[in-house]
């Protein structure tokens, strides 16, 4: 069985009744998954969107105090019941039939993890399906196209994307007692994913990626990731260095263990933080900030390492005003 967490806050009936049905329509079987929805405690409650549902597929709501994402989802992990987890954005969806296949790979391969692809869309209401649809239902392909690695190794050699949307993975190595305390998210934060997944990647022993869009990611106005209001942003880089002291907080608890892997990713992190600063208005307050605190968690200048030439490259032009002006420069023009 795999569990669909879907999570909800005062969006429109039909963002939400396109994500569940994105759900009910991937072809398994009744007893083959289920799906939780967790409101967020919105304005209106969706259960009557929710109810829609009931004699489709075994779907069940639960209801939180206004605490963000990362409780909601920590919220639906205490009910789940499935083999397998699978988080969708209420406002998202997946892509026709393309959970099935991925699941008998995940099966076939003794996998803890299976990354894939995802796309942009655009309309609120049609669910779509990708150009190369041939391709995503191509359970050969993806299996001819993977290769099984460990997720420390694969974060050595990938840039891991900081969402927990585009896997599907093992609840097991959730609570494995060999990794220590169990694995939750951080709540009353933004970007919790980031923590999440790199930590969720790094347990797994046995994962594998592909590139078949199986998520659909719909381009929101107003929405978290879209906002830019002055108070927003200074909440968000807040956040981008909670974060970043729990991962280096980690990288050292896990010291004794593989972690190189794990050091690239949090070193990628911390060159996105200052990327993230370029793309200000108010661009060298914020990059003087972001190298302040970077440099007390040994992180700025950065570190020298030789990861790819973008990343000496930009490690380069940090070293000084000049430098940084270029890497403005070039962010600009990457942003029209």
């Amino acid at each position: 069985m795999i569990t669909f967490i879907v999570t909800t806050y005062n969006l429109e009936d039909c963002l939400l009744r396109r994500c569940i049905e994105s759900i009910v329509s991937q072809g398994l079987a009744h007893d083959e998954y289920e799906i939780i929805v967790v409101d967020d405690e919105s304005d209106t409650s969706p259960q009557h969107v929710v109810n829609e549902f009931v004699r489709k597929a075994d779907i069940s709501l639960l209801v939180q105090k206004h605490a963000r994402q990362g409780a909601a989802r920590n919220l639906a992990l205490q009910h789940a019941r499935g083999e397998w987890i699978q988080f969708v954005d209420g406002d998202d969806y997946l892509f026709a039939h393309s959970i099935p296949p991925l699941l008998k790979l995940t099966q076939d391969n003794e996998l803890d993890l299976l990354s894939f692809g995802f796309r942009k869309v655009y309309d609120i209401t049609a669910i779509k399906e990708p150009a190369d649809k041939q391709q995503q239902n191509s359970h050969n392909e993806a299996k001819a196209s993977i290769s099984i690695t460990s997720g420390n190794d694969y974060m050595l050699s990938h840039n891991l994307f900081g969402s927990c949307c585009m896997q599907i993975f093992r609840r097991s190595i959730l609570d494995d007692p060999k990794y220590g305390h169990p694995l939750r998210f951080t709540e009353n934060i933004y970007i919790e994913d980031e923590e999440f997944i790199t930590k969720l990647v790094w347990r797994a022993q046995r994962m594998a990626a592909t590139n078949i869009p199986v998520y659909a990611y719909y381009q929101r106005p107003g929405s978290t990731v879209h906002s830019r209001s002055r108070e927003h942003t200074d909440e968000l880089f807040h956040n981008y260095f909670v974060v970043l002291k729990r991962l280096s907080d980690f990288e050292r608890e896990v010291a004794d263990k593989p972690h190189d892997g794990l050091t690239r990713k949090i070193r990628f992190f911390a060159v996105d933080i200052l990327r993230r600063a370029l793309r200000e208005s108010d661009w060298r307050s914020r990059w003087k900030e972001a190298a302040s605190q970077l440099q007390r968690l040994k992180l700025y200048p950065i570190p020298q390492a030789n990861y790819s030439w973008k990343y000496r490259l930009f490690r380069l032009l940090t070293r000084n005003r000049t430098g940084q002006y270029i890497l403005w420069h070039i962010e600009k023009r990457q942003e029209k």
